[in-house]
């Protein structure tokens, strides 16, 4: 019994919550870099890869969730990339 109330006590955890919130803030945070700065950057800076790598670079300035910040920014970058190379399968329904 007691194993199953330090599970819940780990599920509860607030610390992992928050751990989770900056990796979904990360994973989105690069579209927003890209809305930001559209028209101050180069057309050479033109592949959403790229703000992903942005994101997790900048993130090793961050004292506290350096690792976080990466996940989300290196989660992102693969997700476009593997969007961009048509790697990434199509969900074309749901349910039976």
């Amino acid at each position: 019994m007691a194993d199953m109330a330090e599970a819940f006590d780990a599920l509860a955890s607030f610390d992992m919550w928050e751990e989770v919130a900056v990796i979904l803030a990360a994973f989105f945070a690069p579209t927003v870099l890209q809305n930001l700065v559209s028209g101050y950057v180069p057309d050479v800076v033109d592949k959403p890869e790229a703000y992903g790598i942005a994101v997790a670079a900048g993130g090793q300035l961050s004292p506290m969730y350096s690792h976080e910040i990466s996940i989300g920014g290196g989660l992102y970058t693969a997700d476009k990339a593997a969007e961009r190379f048509n790697l990434k399968s199509t969900v074309q329904g749901v349910g039976a």
